[in-house]
């Protein structure tokens, strides 16, 4: 591609020619300037001179005429926040740089319905059009996994990997989906790099845009091939997918993962690489430039580096610093949990909490609390806490503000945050001998039985009432096997082949078996501890079998049978204790369960959810709701 016209360059160089202009025509009306034929500047500007003392640094202008600048916007997808992209292209419109260029995810995508992806990509471009400067956009995963949305792209936009060149720096558009599955590249688009690179020897610079940044992964496909054709020329990285941003280099080169523009986000701030961002770059011969423009500030390109987002895992992530739940077996009145810190990296860090309870409780221990967690050590921190009244059931009592501080150097990095406390009820799992997993529940009469709660929907408004769609569920030991047993009740059954679960009846069960420390602790998108499994029973139904599916895939040890009745079906699950040992780490001691149902009905727009409890994950779920425990 060739070079853009002049009617792209920056508002900001304009304005320049227009004050170097008006320079010039005050100089020219002085008898006095002076003009050093030598000096390099000349040819730009004159200007009165004094041999002693001038109100100016230098005038060595920064006008490089092969210098340009040019934005970037990241993941807007994967869970968009309204408005957040839109807000986006007003600012660019505002910082005019001379194009933009996405790293993908651009739509929500992860559809074969071409209705659905047409009203998606419709709205996007309906707002990069509305920009003043030529947009370059980039596929990711949302936007370019299966073959109707390969389709849909190739129709819209042509090509999914493209080059151009722009003022001698080669743009290399890379897609990181191609490959015939998620995050894999093809062997062809390797081919077309390598001609690409051949044609284009000696750029000043290259850019690379990719939406994965496949270096960062265990599984890394092919970049080692993508590397090792960039390695002898300059080069930079940018990437998305993350949605946190991290800067790194590797032989080198800077690599860039970007955090969001718009995309799901915890917007814990520049230290956890979590913000809203477009990045301007300015091209120089020594490379880009890089400025993060966030709504709050302009930072630049160390808001977050490598060494940083690997004591942040070591300090914070992953559940290391954590709250987990205060458990208990009848009306809580009192107990005290901690917060525990476990430090990871070879560094010290100091913690200071606050805690402040909720309506209907108090904390009785001191705050705020200091403590010092030395590199590879673990500390706690108590919180007591009073009910007002005897409590029953799952409560979010208080919230533990935290501030974490470490030294860089010289330097304090300081990292603020929140844990919520949650006191929650445990349940015993009581025995039945000898169940026969039949799916016609004899052995369970008398034993408790739980049923999906009054406020808790999914698409309520596809609901019409109890018998189009409900549940209830138990759970027991019977010999070396952890039974659920289920009750649904549903006025039409739906299942075909489709490999989308949730076009199809299914009841979901989430299953966590890990030692307390983990499975007590709220799986929100920043304190993510991945450990639980999810089993999905599939009834039968026009012509289909029952069936069982899940994450990790469910083990031939896990048997189920289910029975079809008047008004829905019945269902036994049978766990062998040898897995649940495997995920605890040793001779399990209790679960975290929980129960939701997905009903789709002929000739309704969509399906409707009920559950037990809130789904794990959701900001209203609380953390060790759903604890049972073994009898001794």
């Amino acid at each position: 591609m060739s070079a853009f016209s002049t009617r792209h360059l920056p508002a900001l160089l304009w304005s320049l020619i227009a004050c170097v202009a008006s320079v010039q025509a005050w100089a020219h009306g002085s008898d006095e300037h002076n003009h050093d034929p030598t000096d390099s500047t000349a040819e730009f500007v004159q200007i009165h001179a004094s041999d002693v003392v001038n109100p100016w640094t230098h005038l060595s202008f920064n006008n490089d005429p092969n210098a340009f600048q040019f934005a970037i916007v990241t993941d807007r997808t994967g869970g968009l926040r309204p408005g957040v992209f839109s807000q986006a292209v007003d600012k660019l419109n505002l910082l005019q740089p001379e194009f933009v260029v996405s790293v993908g995810d651009l739509i929500e995508g992860y559809t074969e319905d071409r209705a659905q992806l047409a009203t998606e990509w419709n709205e996007f471009d309906s707002m990069v059009k509305r920009l003043a400067m030529p947009f370059f956009y980039l596929p990711g995963n949302h936007d370019y996994t299966n073959p109707v949305m390969a389709d849909v792209w190739r129709e819209r936009y042509g090509a999914s990997y493209y080059h151009f060149v722009y003022r001698d720096v080669l743009f290399v558009m890379l897609n990181s989906n191609d490959g015939g599955s998620t995050h894999t590249m093809s062997g062809e688009q390797i081919d077309w790099l390598k001609g690409v690179l051949k044609a284009n020897p000696e750029p000043k610079w290259t850019l690379v845009f990719t939406h994965a940044p496949l270096w960062d992964r265990d599984e890394q496909d092919r970049w080692s091939e993508v590397d090792a054709l960039l390695e002898s020329r300059h080069y930079t990285v940018f990437a998305g997918h993350h949605h946190r941003y991290v800067k790194t280099e590797r032989k080198g080169h800077k690599y860039f993962t970007l955090a969001t523009t718009g995309g799901i986000s915890s917007m814990r701030g520049t230290r956890f690489g979590e913000f809203d961002h477009v990045v301007w770059v300015t091209m120089s011969d020594d490379g880009p430039i890089i400025a993060n423009l966030l709504l709050d500030g302009i930072w630049d390109e160390n808001v977050r580096t490598a060494q940083m987002r690997d004591n942040q895992n070591n300090m914070i992530d992953k559940g290391r610093l954590s709250a987990p739940a205060l458990l208990h077996r009848g009306n809580f009145t009192e107990g005290t949990a901690e917060l525990r810190f476990t430090n990871d990296s070879d560094i010290p860090y100091t913690v200071t909490t606050t805690a402040r309870a909720n309506q209907g409780f108090s904390v009785i221990s001191d705050s705020p609390q200091t403590l010092t967690v030395p590199p590879n050590e673990v500390r706690t921190i108590p919180v007591a806490l009073k009910s007002s009244k005897p409590a029953s059931g799952n409560h979010n009592a208080a919230h533990v503000d935290w501030q974490l501080e470490y030294k860089d150097g010289d330097t304090p990095i300081t990292y603020d945050g929140s844990r919520t406390i949650a006191v929650s009820r445990e349940y015993p799992i009581k025995p039945i001998a000898d169940i026969e997993l039949d799916g016609k529940l004899t052995e369970w009469q008398g034993h408790e039985f739980f049923n999906a709660a009054d406020n808790q929907y999914f698409q309520a408004e596809n609901w019409s009432g109890l018998s189009d769609a409900d549940f209830s569920w138990s759970v027991a030991e019977s010999g070396k096997f952890l039974v659920l047993a289920l009750k649904i009740t549903d006025d039409t059954l739906v299942r075909n082949d489709s490999e989308i679960i949730w076009s199809q009846d299914a009841m979901l069960i989430t299953l966590d078996a890990r030692p307390k420390s983990r499975r007590l602790l709220k799986q929100t998108y920043d304190n993510r501890v991945p450990g639980e499994r999810y089993i999905v029973l599939q009834p039968t139904a026009n012509g289909f079998v029952s069936a069982l599916k899940g994450t990790p895939k469910v083990p031939d040890s896990v048997r189920q049978k289910v029975v079809l009745t008047d008004s829905g079906y019945t269902a036994e699950i049978a766990i062998p204790f040898s897995l649940l040992d495997a995920d605890h780490g040793s001779e399990w001691d209790g679960v975290r369960l929980n129960v939701l149902l997905r009903d789709v009905d002929p000739n309704e727009p969509g399906m409707v959810g009920r559950e037990w409890l809130s789904a794990w994950g959701y900001e209203t779920t609380v953390a060790g709701s759903g604890s049972f425990y073994r009898l001794e």
